[in-house]
């Protein structure tokens, strides 16, 4: 074999057992009659599920964490009942949608502990995000918290989740942004992993003031940075990953990004603010206005917008939550993907002297907690109607495997797969003829072969085709 044939052989895909997502281009070679497509979370009817109603809480609250374990699921959230005045409080839940608050005792107010308040370190601000930690060592450390604090982002530590003591010294990471951070354990480097915002540049403010003309320049937007340790103490410098650009347009800010770990690769719930759009009026337009969009990544570190920017969770104009809506956590079910977000029906500007006030025959409130649900897998599909399509993947190799298993919905049309050489023949055994169609709603359907071939048979790099008709394919996987 000659350079030159060696320069053509196609770039081989190393892939492992984890389900395949259609999020970016990495696996697909070609499309043809087929597209991909943004898929909506629905909204639980009952939302929203959770809100602010205490005497101490407030009209409303700002932030909150879910974390689920064998105890059920445990939600902090922070309030904001007086200026200068945050505080963190603490619900559970057996089923994730309906919470109760404990009496913790421990944090009196107005002359009682009958709350749910947590103890937290004095200088607490209201953007926060809690993990448990179970590779943590020290009891005392089980519980991580970051948090706002001091113009950058402090770190608290606890054995229970409900008295926290902080980190000295603080702030960890400096300087950053008043919104909520992404914090994870990755096993992938060994490290904890962070996503802030930064402070602009790090050198100027990120919102502008109230009638001072728009300049980037002077008044950078805000945007989503990166930071790595090895302790969940001691930080990196925030590494900038996903800003706008001149596609967002005039005035698109990025307000924070939960990153969820899932199948091998990171997703990103992108919370887009929309500052400027021309509308003067805040009620009646999209200025002010908080969405969500998806964004992906194979390494952490590179991004990819999802699908030309589509709106993955937006509001509903006529609903509690019209004007702004926030992904603040996403948790992995066995049948679905549960997005937990706070909405409103006030745009992002003056939500304090809006609270409460009537508005086209509706009382403007603060921000709740709402559900919405989507498929396993069911981020992006692609998609073909009455015309048959297909999806033809780059070469892809893989060990380990013998079966292949997608996740489509194919109700009144079909799907078929055809295993194909590394450069696009069919290979005996495996075409598209000899492969049962697939006609159902499943989230695991088995391919089979007519031939009763399995694919590890194989030794070589392979391209999967499939063939589509009326049909939506979520993502594949070769299993054991």
């Amino acid at each position: 074999m000659n350079d030159s044939t060696i320069d053509r052989l196609p770039p081989i895909i190393d892939i492992g057992p984890e389900r395949q997502l259609f999020l970016d281009d990495l696996l697909i070679e070609s499309l043809e009659n087929a597209a991909r497509f943004v898929h909506q979370p629905v909204k639980r009817a009952e939302n929203p599920v959770f809100a602010a109603e205490k005497p101490w809480e407030g009209q409303r609250f700002l932030y909150s964490d879910i974390a689920k374990g064998d105890e059920g699921y445990k939600l902090w959230y922070s309030i904001y009942p007086e200026v200068g005045h945050s505080k963190l409080c603490y619900a559970t839940s057996q089923d994730g949608i309906h919470f109760e608050r404990p009496e913790l005792g421990l944090v009196e107010v107005h002359g009682s502990t009958a709350n749910n308040l947590c103890a937290i370190p004095e200088g607490f601000a209201h953007d926060m995000t809690v993990i448990v930690d179970a590779r943590e060592e020290d009891p005392a450390r089980r519980y991580k918290m970051a948090y706002y604090y001091a113009g950058g982002v402090g770190m608290a530590w606890s054995p229970d989740g409900l008295s926290w003591t902080a980190h000295h010294p603080n702030p960890v990471i400096a300087p950053s942004g008043d919104a909520s951070q992404s914090l994870f354990w990755d096993e992938r480097y060994g490290l904890y992993i962070m996503y802030v915002r930064p402070n602009g540049r790090h050198k100027k403010r990120t919102w502008r003031n109230q009638g001072v003309p728009y300049d980037a320049s002077v008044f950078p937007t805000r945007r989503i940075g990166r930071a790595e340790s090895i302790d969940a103490a001691s930080w990196t410098h925030i590494e900038e990953v996903v800003t706008p650009d001149q596609r967002d347009g005039t005035g698109t800010e990025f307000y924070y990004m939960p990153v969820l770990q899932y199948q091998g690769a990171y997703i990103g719930f992108l919370n887009v603010y929309h500052e400027l759009t021309g509308d003067e009026h805040p009620l009646e337009g999209t200025n002010y206005t908080v969405d969500a969009q998806l964004t992906f990544s194979r390494d952490g570190r590179q991004w990819t917008r999802v699908c030309d920017r589509q709106v993955f969770l937006g509001c509903d104009e006529q609903a509690w939550d019209g004007k702004r809506v926030y992904i603040d956590h996403v948790e992995v079910e066995d049948d679905c993907l549960r997005v937990y977000y706070r909405g409103s029906n006030i745009p992002h500007l003056g939500v304090s002297d809006l609270l409460g006030k009537e508005h086209n025959g509706r009382t403007l409130r603060g921000d709740a907690l709402g559900i919405a649900e989507l498929r396993p897998d069911g981020f992006v599909s692609i998609a073909a109607g009455d015309r048959p399509g297909s999806l033809t993947t780059r070469p892809l190799r893989f060990t380990g495997g013998d079966a292949l298993r997608i996740n489509a919905d194919a109700v009144g049309g079909e799907v078929r797969v055809e295993v194909r050489t590394l450069y696009g023949a069919p290979i005996e055994g495996f075409s598209r003829h000899e492969c049962p169609p697939l006609q159902e709603d499943k989230t695991a359907h088995e391919v089979e072969w007519q031939s009763g071939r399995k694919l590890a048979e194989l030794d070589e790099p392979v391209r999967l085709h499939f063939s589509l008709r009326q049909s939506r394919l979520y993502s594949f996987q070769i299993a054991g």
